[in-house]
């Protein structure tokens, strides 16, 4: 396994975020996209492959250890992306302002 690091956009979408990846044998296994302003996980994503292996843990520890991760608030994060913050631990994002569906519909 090797694991890299470059920035890129999320998919297409003209960002900037600083992205790790695992791959086996040239095979993409596991990437994390992290905001560069916020330094907030925008997304993590195992191939299903490889999910319970440890990918996701081992690519947010060498994140966290190089610059320092934060999990997104929680009415950003999906289903998985809430247990995958409960399951390793670590700070979340402070709070800024926001107006999407999920925030809307938080209590204050």
């Amino acid at each position: 396994m090797e694991t890299t690091y470059r920035t890129g956009s999320y998919y297409g979408d003209n960002s900037t975020n600083h992205i790790w990846e695992t791959h086996d044998e040239g095979t993409l296994v596991a990437e994390l996209y992290v905001s560069t302003d916020r330094h907030e996980i925008m997304n993590i994503e195992v191939t299903e492959a490889y999910r319970g292996e440890g990918h996701a843990r081992h690519l947010y520890e060498t994140a966290d250890a190089q610059m320092g991760i934060y999990h997104a608030p929680a009415a950003h994060r999906s289903e998985e992306g809430n247990a995958f913050a409960e399951a390793v631990g670590g700070d979340t994002v402070a709070p800024y302002p926001c107006d999407c569906t999920g925030c809307d519909t938080q209590e204050d």
